[in-house]
């Protein structure tokens, strides 16, 4: 092992420290998901879109069932919504008449 060997190693490990401190990942994938929302019209789609497609092979490759069952889920229709809430019309009255009830005990 030579001396270059040896210091290629040190700045390797240097950087993965950074690296590992100050965490770009999650910057750089809401950068990317803000650039590639909009359209590929815009000029920032062409460097952010290797970004996303790395990412989603990241996740792909680490949390394959995870993924998938995402995945399973985004495609399942919304549940159905409940009955819309109905307000009694004579609401006004009966405040009224509890209240003389009150005052009367």
């Amino acid at each position: 092992m030579t001396l270059t060997h040896a210091l290629t190693g040190l700045a390797l490990l240097g950087a993965g420290y950074l690296l590992g401190r100050l965490r770009p990942g999650p910057g750089l994938l809401n950068w990317a998901e803000d650039a590639v929302t909009p359209g590929w019209r815009t000029w920032k789609f062409w460097p952010a879109a290797p970004i996303i497609l790395i990412a989603l092979a990241w996740v792909w490759t680490v949390h394959p069932r995870r993924t998938l069952a995402n995945v399973r889920a985004w495609r399942q229709p919304p549940p159905p919504r409940g009955p819309a809430m109905t307000f009694d019309p004579d609401w006004a009255a009966k405040r009224q008449a509890a209240r003389a009830n009150d005052q009367e005990a």
